[in-house]
């Protein structure tokens, strides 16, 4: 197993466990303070290493319009974290998890439309499967936690992680605006320092205080996840060409989908029926995984624009 290999499997758990324990953390603090102090933690983290490293980009990289996109950067991030959460706590992790593939998608009809970037056909065929997984998941009937939006609050939830998805995506367009001024862990500094201020006024780091030592720690591990995960995926994209990468990370919602099982067995000695999956619920979740991974394959690597090539931004 090579290196690139290895970090993208540690960045597919890394985010598959997260949904796990942001849904403990959820029980006890808001979606908006467990995201103001994961962006705190991070913001402190990635701060540390320019600081310590003085690679600090050229003061003639801040222009008004670059200063204006790191903005949204800082908006589309801090929108993505918060409705994630928000969606996440109404919602089962593995149905989050799942409906937040949907990003992928987004994000190619974002490129093809704005940067002209040439989607090919396998990677069409690949979001077609994709969707039809989607529709085949969503159409079965497992009740409040796996299944399709049984409730007012159920269909809110999944409308807020989609809405998260394309938070994502905005955010994902605007760094490869920025990718040719700034490298893309200065663009996460940005990021997550922006979206920290403008939650904090609305956040409640005072409520912190009353979580019980393994309640603190399932938020500790959260904030590392953030810096671990999005470390890993940088340097695995470094090592190793992006749609491999890509096609690892697809196996995420199958992670979370474990995750929350064994954590259900742990914490209650047994497996709730909101997480026992129908058959329709596996093909579809299944379609989706494998629509995901032949769309990151069909990619080929490199996106071409106005017979120019480019290769795929991290």
């Amino acid at each position: 197993m090579n290196s690139g290999m290895a970090l993208s499997l540690i960045t597919a758990f890394m985010w598959g466990i997260l949904p796990v324990a942001l849904k403990r953390v959820l029980q006890h603090l808001d979606p908006v303070t467990i995201t103001w102090v994961r962006l705190v933690f991070a913001t402190v983290f990635v701060g540390s290493y320019y600081v310590w490293s003085g690679k600090w980009p050229a003061p003639a990289k801040f222009t008004r319009r670059n200063v204006i996109w790191l903005s949204g950067v800082a908006v589309s991030m801090a929108a993505n974290y918060w409705l994630f959460l928000a969606g996440l706590h109404l919602v089962s992790p593995p149905v989050a998890q799942l409906t937040i593939q949907t990003g992928p998608l987004f994000l190619a009809l974002g490129s093809w439309y704005f940067f002209s970037e040439k989607l090919r056909r396998r990677q069409l065929a690949g979001f077609a499967v994709m969707l039809l997984g989607f529709w085949f998941f969503y159409s079965g009937n497992l009740g409040a936690g796996m299944g399709p939006p049984n409730s007012a609050a159920e269909f809110t939830g999944v409308i807020l992680v989609v809405l998260a998805a394309i938070a994502w995506t905005i955010y994902a367009l605007i760094q490869k605006l920025l990718g040719a001024h700034f490298p893309s862990s200065f663009i996460l500094l940005a990021g997550y320092a922006g979206a920290g201020i403008f939650l904090g006024p609305v956040s409640s780091p005072g409520t912190t205080a009353s979580l019980s030592p393994s309640q603190g720690w399932y938020l500790l591990f959260c904030c590392v996840n953030t810096v671990v995960a999005y470390g890993c995926f940088a340097e695995a994209v470094r090592r190793w060409e992006a749609p491999r990468v890509s096609a690892i990370l697809a196996i995420t919602p199958i992670i979370t989908f474990a995750a929350s099982m064994v954590e259900a067995q742990i914490f209650h000695g047994e497996i709730p029926a909101a997480l026992i999956a129908s058959s329709t619920q596996l093909l579809g979740a299944g379609l989706v995984v494998g629509g995901s991974m032949a769309a990151s394959l069909g990619s080929g690597g490199q996106f071409k624009k106005k017979g120019r090539e480019k290769p795929l931004a991290p």
